[in-house]
């Protein structure tokens, strides 16, 4: 296939970048600041483009020569809504005008099928129905929750330094963590299966597993005892202030308020938004998915 992959200089992106590649495909990969030509790869296969999603009219030259997209877009949680929302149809415009065959949107969280009256979530349902709108045939991924998140500022210190798995994650929460590796796998299957156009398909790891159990496998992995703790959303959200502060104070306020809504959505809704069976999944993408336990096992859990 010849892809085109939007936000391919995020995490998510350039894992299906990799899988792209790997797997044999020829690559668009597009950013806003695409990598300077001299510290770029040489892969004939991979294409560097610039798109930016405030200016829509650099979508057309990145669609050009394209059968499918594998759309990601910047985090719903930090950044501007409507701005989003425009960006989602303005890819599925150029997308349509191009005769781009099927867009594979990765949601980036889970998405039911009406408004939850959370800004995250209710973003990402009109940026999907955008790209259903546009007359190119959509599948959207619903990932649950990634593994490496582990990795970031908010998770990643209280592992390394105070040997504990620090999460706003309620004790008895079944969690389907997904790692990116596997994502980018599960869109390179739905590239291959436009028949599966119009699906809203949630996705997520092989098996649900709560705090005690992320916290043995870490123990597993990094030889050391590491404690899980129950962290309230309150003390989330400070935490998460804390890395805001280049924000403005009612952009900052904002963000923390529906981050705190939303994270208690997860951990209170009788729709159990964290919890995926993929085994019907499975049928129609036949994936490997990978275990909490292998992915924590490949990851340096000290610091540098």
């Amino acid at each position: 296939m010849r892809l085109l992959i939007l936000g391919a200089s995020g995490d998510q992106g350039a894992a299906q970048v990799q899988a792209a590649l790997a797997a044999g495909h020829s690559v668009k990969a597009a950013c806003r600041r695409p990598p300077l030509l001299e510290h770029a790869t040489s892969m004939e296969a991979l294409e560097w483009v610039s798109v930016d999603y405030r200016q829509p009219t650099t979508l057309a030259p990145a669609m050009q020569g394209v059968n499918v997209v594998l759309a990601n877009f910047p985090s719903s949680s930090f950044n501007d809504g409507p701005t989003l929302v425009r960006a989602a149809m303005a890819t599925g415009v150029a997308a349509h005008a191009a005769g781009v065959a099927l867009i594979v949107f990765n949601t980036s969280l889970p998405v039911m099928e009406t408004p939850r009256g959370f800004a995250a979530h209710d973003v990402r349902l009109q940026m999907r129905e955008a790209l259903e709108q546009s007359g190119v045939p959509v599948i959207s991924l619903q990932p649950v929750v990634f593994m490496d998140n582990l990795l970031r500022g908010w998770a990643f210190p209280h592992i390394a330094d105070r040997n504990r798995f620090v999460y706003p994650h309620e004790a008895n929460l079944e969690v389907c963590w997904i790692c990116q590796d596997d994502l980018a796998a599960l869109m390179l299957a739905a590239a291959a299966r436009p028949d599966l156009a119009g699906r809203h398909i949630a996705v997520g790891g092989p098996a649900p597993i709560r705090g005690t159990d992320v916290a043995a496998a870490l123990t597993q992995a990094s030889g050391r005892e590491i404690r899980f703790e129950s962290q309230s959303v309150e003390a989330f959200c400070l935490a998460m202030e804390a890395l805001m502060q280049s924000r403005a104070p009612e952009e900052r306020s904002r963000m923390i308020r529906e981050l705190g809504n939303i994270y208690r959505w997860y951990n209170t809704s009788a729709e159990r938004p964290f919890y995926v069976d993929m085994t019907p999944v499975l049928r129609e993408l036949p994936v490997r998915l990978t275990s909490f336990a292998e992915w924590s096992a490949r990851q340096h859990w000290r610091r540098e």
